[in-house]
């Protein structure tokens, strides 16, 4: 098999690569008509708002038969990433791409999200899984917790349960002759609920892109601060560009709103100032007025 796959690997490379550059330029990602033949097809069909099916039964990495919506849970938005374990190039560039940015992002896998990673090719083992697991774990940047470890979630499963959930998100994929897989390089954020919230492309991620995603995947429930509201609010999703985009008006509107709270605790501020300079006034005025002393004199027979 090793000497199959170093046989592939230069032409895996092109139209692997070309796959990758094309579906991160268009919104219906439609794969080129001059890709090679094993490439051709192999489009997402984004199917946004789209829910998850149940169940889809998967094993993970520590041998632990789940539905997939065990990992849909606690309100956290999930990661799914589609491929399988013995890849010869793309995959495991897409997990190591991976790690590296969500440790760039100031939301922690486990606590505010989960990474969910489904194999479709039926042959990987738990022993693929778990290896696929520890290099992730490995390039994430983090002390790794209990909870980071849950986090990121490696799993195989049926043939049918693989293509039941690939086909539910709109993603495609085939077996060659070779016995490895042509498949688009594609991330699905899931809402907690379980419905498609947002595709992100090629192997180009940017934490902001990400977290953008994990944001509106939730409506901005998994912010931390006034920072990720302002993002959750000025920023929406670019179809021609494929990519987020500061909204002006929103802006302005915030703004406005800003700018209207910060004068109203202004003016109530020195309205409170005045109010207490005034009272501390009055008290000293009747602190330095003497007291008359002594009984009044009255007459006398």
């Amino acid at each position: 098999m090793a000497e199959v796959r170093s046989s592939i690997s230069s032409s895996l490379t092109r139209w692997i690569a070309a796959i990758a550059i094309g579906a991160s330029c268009a919104n219906a990602q439609i794969i080129r008509k001059d890709l090679p033949e094993p490439a051709e097809g192999l489009e997402v069909i984004e199917k946004l708002d789209a829910k998850v099916p149940g169940p889809i039964m998967l094993q993970r990495s520590d041998g632990l038969a789940v539905d997939l919506w065990d990992s849909l849970k606690d309100d956290k938005p999930v990661v799914l990433v589609l491929g399988y374990y013995d890849c010869p190039l793309i995959c495991p560039l897409t997990f190591e791409t991976l790690s590296k940015v969500l440790s760039d992002i100031d939301y922690t896998v486990g606590e505010d999200f989960r990474v969910v990673a489904v194999s479709f090719d039926h042959t990987n083992t738990i022993e693929d899984a778990t290896e696929k697991k520890e290099l992730s774990l490995l390039g994430y940047d983090r002390k790794i917790t209990p909870e980071i470890e849950d986090g990121f979630v490696f799993t195989i499963g049926s043939e049918s349960n693989a293509r039941k959930l690939a086909d539910a998100v709109g993603y495609k994929y085939k077996e060659l002759d070779n016995g490895e897989y042509s498949h688009p390089v594609a991330l699905v954020i899931l809402t907690p609920d379980g419905r498609v919230s947002r595709y992100i492309y090629s192997f180009d991620y940017k934490p902001r892109e990400i977290k953008l995603a994990l944001l509106e995947a939730t409506k901005g429930r998994i912010g931390k601060s006034i920072g990720d509201s302002f993002l959750h609010f000025c920023f929406s999703w670019n179809p021609q560009e494929g990519t987020y985009s500061l909204q002006a008006f929103r802006v302005m509107q915030l703004a406005g709103g800003l700018t209207v709270l910060l004068l109203g605790g202004l003016i109530g501020g020195l309205l409170l100032t005045s109010r207490l300079r005034r009272g501390k006034a009055e008290r000293k005025t009747e602190s330095s007025t003497p007291a008359l002393a002594g009984r009044p004199t009255g007459a006398t027979t």
